[in-house]
């Protein structure tokens, strides 16, 4: 894919890349349910889009597969809105969907493009570390409570005990560090030029230990968030990488992977019942009562209206999230189970509020068994592209379970930055080999 010749696309890669360091700030809400609005990144990203159309229009390019999956799922979106409206014009439902979470998905999709120019200019790993380094500054500055956080409304002096970084609120955070981790323990050159300033002893040490240093770095971020999906989703790429290293390296290597899982496990631990962002919140975690909770909620739960502070069940000895988000997901799931016209579109995008903090079950009452099929293959194709990739889709996956991930501003854009990049550098090297073989040919 060439859009743009060079110079052009450098200006706007010099417009755009700031977008993925800068933190979201609404310059206008919508309502006080919704954590949506018009910010500065949307204007740009609309611009974005015009050039991009404007450019495949005269070009007369061909669609990658992925970009093929964006188009269909957009579409798909617009007509269960379509759909959504309709049903309630003839009160077969009364809840409504969003207009703007049809094209949401499609806004992200333009750091794909963003990432497929990079590649002329920049290294995508160099990028990714610099994202990474800013990132973890920012949030080692909040949790010595130097400097607040910028959420939705704006920026706010107290970080309410959960460091997000960049991001809006702490999933969001855990999130992009599971992303970052992923891409950076998966990265093909070992090689660091800082490293090989260091004498040679501490050079290979290094090299053959990056990883552990890199997870216990992570691990001590993603744990002041909050953020327990996201822990769960930071040891299970990194258990597998130790393992393949185990098994396939030296005595060292296997001696280094033992050392450290038994000495991070022992860290992490200690971190956790360190942190009261966790351990206050997960009291009641392993409670009977949450089981019990489900057929309680699901037989009283009143459906005239989103459950967000207006809960069924009083709260008890509860774990806080499962209580809050056991409302929700009853709340979406019973109006999607009770329309059996909703079970292939879906209710209508928007309708499960602001966060259900459930991607997966969001996308199912969202947009049906159809959707849920087209989001799939959209996740199959990219984690297709490289290992980096195919293990940022399975924290993505594991994040999803608990988190609306795929409606998260940050983390799409690394998704699709990352994707764009990977594409665009497959498709350079397939130009050099077929030059090289019409070369040889001559």
């Amino acid at each position: 894919m060439r859009l743009f010749d060079k110079t052009f696309s450098f200006y706007l890669l010099i417009i755009g890349l700031p977008l993925l360091f800068l933190p979201k700030i609404n310059l206008f809400s919508f309502g006080e349910r919704e954590s949506a609005g018009i910010r500065l990144d949307d204007i740009l990203l609309l611009l974005f889009c015009l050039v991009i159309f404007w450019a495949y229009f005269n070009l007369k390019n061909k669609m990658n597969t992925i970009e093929r999956s964006i188009l269909y799922i957009t579409l798909f979106s617009l007509f269960s809105y379509t759909v959504n409206r309709l049903f309630v014009l003839g009160q077969w439902i009364d809840v409504n969907a969003n207009i703007f979470y049809c094209v949401r998905l499609a806004e992200y999709f333009i750091f794909f493009y963003l990432g497929a120019m990079s590649i002329q200019f920049l290294r995508t790993s160099t990028l990714i570390s610099l994202f990474f380094l800013w990132n973890a500054s920012l949030m080692l500055l909040q949790r010595a409570e130097i400097i607040g956080q910028f959420g939705v409304d704006g920026y706010m002096s107290s970080t309410a005990g959960r460091v997000v970084g960049i991001a809006s609120f702490p999933s969001e955070a855990g999130m992009l560090l599971n992303l970052v981790f992923c891409y950076l323990i998966y990265y093909e050159s070992k090689d660091n030029k800082f490293y090989k300033l260091l004498p040679s002893e501490l050079y290979a040490f290094f090299k053959q230990t990056y990883v552990y240093w890199l997870f216990l770095f992570c691990c001590i971020l993603v744990i002041i968030t909050g953020s327990r999906i996201a822990i769960l989703a930071l040891i299970v790429p990194f258990l597998y990488r130790i393992q393949a290293d185990i098994r396939c390296g030296s005595a060292g290597t296997r001696l280094y992977g033992i050392g450290f899982l038994v000495i991070g496990a022992a860290l992490t631990v200690i971190m956790i019942q360190n942190t009261d962002s966790i351990t206050v919140r997960s009291a009641g975690l392993l409670s009977f009562k949450n089981l019990q909770l489900v057929e309680i909620i699901w037989d009283n739960i009143d459906l005239s209206h989103d459950p967000i502070g207006q809960e069924t069940v009083k709260f008890e000895a509860y774990d806080m999230s499962w209580w809050m988000r056991a409302h929700k997901w009853i709340y979406a799931f019973k109006i999607y189970y009770l329309h059996p016209e909703c079970w292939l579109q879906g209710v209508g995008p928007g309708f499960a509020m602001a966060a259900l903090d459930g991607g997966w079950l969001r996308i199912l009452t969202e947009y049906g068994l159809i959707g849920l099929g087209l989001f799939w293959s959209l996740f199959s194709q990219i984690a297709r592209q490289s290992i980096q990739l195919r293990w940022m889709i399975i924290a993505f996956g594991i994040n999803m379970i608990f988190f609306d991930v795929y409606l998260a501003y940050k983390p799409m854009s690394i998704l699709f930055f990352v994707s764009g990049c990977v594409w665009a550098q497959a498709r350079q090297e397939t130009r050099e080999i077929l030059s090289r073989l019409r070369y040889t040919e001559m």
